[in-house]
């Protein structure tokens, strides 16, 4: 019996270690694996006659009745999409690249889903609630400890200002996660338009892509968890 024990023990402790390593190295390299397959497929032209913004304009016309604005954006900002807005990059808005289709369709399934339901919108008013929270969450923990150090009557209120920032912080990772799965969904949406105009090697190489995108986002969740070892680069956690 105590073998097995023993046994269950090591096995777990490998798998805590596997995850661990796994949880760094999406975290370390989630972002680079992106980037090279964003400019390889920036590269690559799809076959239908269309650029970027002639597909937009095409899905904009055919599923929102042509009630989306579409916007051309200057600098180094990136294609988004934002209440009732689609944002193409000069990068973007003229291209026909595998790259400029995938992200553009993705920025489109936001727009199904911003017209379709309200999860966008709790998302973004959940986001400005966690950034606020990031502003004073220093404060709350710093004052928290000097008040437990203090002790007494005070100690009291030491504690709930700690709790305070601790509950902060795991909100803060609630968004994070509630990110992931919206984004997930995008992609999805993303897919099924591309069907229609993409050939099965393309469609293929684009889901790549946007698979390659989803792990940018746990790359930013697992910083924001183990940016204090220093055995990653640190995150955001209240961004």
């Amino acid at each position: 019996m105590n073998m097995r024990i023993e046994y269950i023990i090591i096995i777990a402790a490998v798998c805590v270690v596997f995850g661990l390593c796994l949880c760094l190295a999406i975290a370390s390299f989630g972002y680079d694996k992106f980037y090279e397959k964003l400019v390889e497929l920036s590269k690559k032209s799809v076959q239908c006659n269309l650029t970027a913004l002639e597909y937009v304009a095409l899905i904009n016309d055919r599923y929102f009745s042509s009630k989306l604005q579409i916007v051309a954006i200057t600098g180094k900002v990136g294609d988004a999409y934002g209440k009732g807005k689609v944002y193409l990059s000069q990068n973007t808005i003229a291209s026909n690249s595998i790259a400029s289709f995938a992200i553009i369709s993705h920025e489109l399934g936001h727009a199904f889903q911003d017209k379709e339901g309200k999860k966008l919108k709790r998302l973004y008013v959940f986001r400005r609630i966690i950034r606020a929270l990031g502003i004073f969450f220093w404060p709350l923990l710093l004052a928290g400890v000097i008040l437990l150090l203090i002790g007494g009557d005070l100690g009291v209120w030491g504690i709930i200002l700690s709790s305070v920032a601790a509950t902060s912080i795991v909100l803060a990772l609630m968004l994070k996660i509630m990110t992931i799965s919206i984004e997930k969904d995008a992609s999805k949406r993303a897919v099924k338009l591309m069907q229609e105009f993409l050939t099965e090697i393309e469609l293929k190489q684009a889901k790549k892509l946007l698979s390659d995108a989803k792990l940018t986002y746990w790359a930013d969740f697992f910083r924001a968890v183990f940016g204090w070892t220093m055995l990653t680069k640190k995150g955001d956690l209240f961004h």
